[in-house]
């Protein structure tokens, strides 16, 4: 065998074993890969969890309290003074404070992340947040006054016709929410199952690198001296 044959073998020995050695770096590099991803995709699962809670559980109470304010406070109130359930000072007290709280609570509401139906939904609900304001105006100069007659007409004729497409509204703002949400959970549950999927290759692989390292270790043993 000729010294030139010799040093080629010897050559090609010290390449295949090189080659083994970046065919298991990229084992190393593809699992860390893979585990680095997992994390980023438990934290946007985790910042999902928190968008149903901030932007659609939290604004289902605020949708829920603002109706309230509208069908109880106002619509009830008008009412109960009517029928002389509540007194005219104490219905006047609660029409005020309702309507300064509305606003409030509005506003919470508009500060949550809304999407492009919500906010059309938004737009149509401005104006009619307006009549409301003004029909609540009027209620409240009337039991000021105390005129029995004109809460009665009141109460007949205008008070529903601007209450009522506002809690409508209102209601369809509250479904969007529910509906939004469960799109938001059913998209997180898919992030875990692609998250729990780069688990499971994580491992696989950790455990072929692991087998290939204690088989062949006294190949690498023997790499590392010819280096």
């Amino acid at each position: 065998m000729t010294k030139r044959y010799i040093f080629y073998d010897k050559h090609a020995k010290t390449k295949r074993r090189l080659f083994i050695l970046s065919l298991v770096m990229t084992f190393v590099s593809v699992g860390a890969g893979l585990g680095i991803l997992k994390l980023s995709n438990m934290k946007t699962i985790n910042q999902g969890l928190d968008t149903i809670y901030e932007d659609r559980v939290l604004p289902l109470q605020q949708l829920k309290q603002i109706s309230d304010m509208y069908g109880i406070h106002i619509v009830d109130t008008a009412h109960k003074v009517l029928n002389g359930n509540t007194s005219w000072s104490a219905g006047r007290k609660n029409v005020v404070e309702t309507t300064r709280k509305i606003p409030q609570m509005w506003a919470e509401y508009l500060k949550t992340h809304l999407v492009d139906e919500e906010k059309r939904v938004i737009e149509e609900l401005n104006s009619l947040f307006a009549d409301a304001d003004t029909s609540s105006k009027q209620l409240t100069t009337i039991l000021h006054n105390e005129d029995r007659k004109a809460l009665a007409e009141f109460v007949q004729k205008e008070l529903y016709r601007n209450i009522d497409p506002v809690t409508n509204k209102l209601g369809a703002l509250f479904q969007m929410q529910i509906r939004v949400a469960k799109e938001v959970r059913d998209s997180e549950k898919l992030r875990y199952k692609f998250s729990l999927t780069l688990g499971t290759a994580s491992i696989v692989l950790s455990i072929i690198l692991c087998t290939i390292i204690v088989l062949q270790r006294k190949r690498w043993r023997t790499l590392m001296d010819s280096l």
